[in-house]
């Protein structure tokens, strides 16, 4: 599988990353915005002057023959907590924040899961930091390749920390070097907060992958058209329906009714 790790010269994390990857793993330009290294034949890197949630047409202007694209950010949030997330791509409703409204992206659930597992081994590294999914927020979401976001947060003393950078990279290229390991089985989540805790656990402490993920302030917007897409929008065969009954708040009712019809098998939190 070819993987392709987009980044942004004006994004803080990205930069370090790039520096990494450039001083450290050897990627090198090999035409405009395009990067290389012989240490990996089957990882490229794009470097973009744009920033990255904006970024719709990057399928089309990277125009190479990667399999998933992995988008190496920033994390930003008004605690400030140090923090190393990841997330796939999409909007519930609309957005000012990249992407189409009402448009999800394609999540690749294994991929999000090996990533999780591999910096959670390895935590002792950066034992300031929490490690955390996210639900699914923000563009670009009409790329027509899996997109996940891997990102550093949540201030500029972890943006430009090398050792963040470094710890990323190392541990994302350590999954990608080798085969995906599939989830047993496939999930989308449904309630809960924006940093799904419960589905956090769930994908270190079971055999469940999960993809795309509306958390409690996006399920006013779930309807059978959305709910089809987080199913449809999977990069792997999605097989079960996973709720967090106390995190549905007053959609409790509706989105009960709404999955009853859902030829998938539901886990209740």
């Amino acid at each position: 599988m070819l993987f392709t790790l987009i980044t942004s010269e004006i994004d803080p994390a990205s930069r370090t990353m790039i520096k990494y990857l450039q001083e450290d793993k050897k990627f090198k330009e090999i035409k405009n915005y395009y990067f290389t290294s012989p240490l990996y034949d089957n990882i490229s890197m794009f470097v973009s002057p744009r920033q990255l949630l904006f970024f719709d047409s990057m399928d089309v202007e990277c125009n190479d023959s990667a399999d998933v694209l992995i988008f190496l950010s920033r994390h930003q949030s008004k605690s400030k907590i140090p923090s190393l997330t990841c997330h796939f791509p999409g909007n519930y409703f609309t957005n000012s924040y990249g992407g189409n409204n009402f448009e999800l992206g394609i999540a690749y659930p294994s991929l999000q899961k090996n990533y999780l597992l591999k910096i959670f081994q390895l935590r002792e590294k950066v034992p300031l930091c929490d490690i955390t999914i996210e639900t699914t927020h923000h563009g670009p979401t009409s790329i027509k390749k899996p997109v996940m976001f891997i990102e550093i947060g949540s201030s500029e003393d972890q943006w430009i920390n090398l050792e963040n950078a470094s710890f990323v990279c190392n541990s994302l290229l350590a999954i990608l070097t080798k085969k995906i390991s599939p989830a047993k089985d496939i999930a989308i989540g449904l309630g809960g907060n924006h940093y799904g805790s419960k589905f956090n656990r769930l994908i270190l402490n079971t055999e469940y992958g999960i993809g795309h993920i509306a958390n409690k302030y996006n399920l006013s917007n779930i309807n059978k058209d959305m709910l089809n897409q987080m199913i449809s929008k999977c990069y792997e065969k999605v097989t079960h329906i996973i709720i967090d009954q106390k995190g549905l708040g007053n959609e409790k009712e509706r989105i009960l009714n709404l999955i009853k019809d859902i030829d998938l098998e539901v886990i209740k939190l």
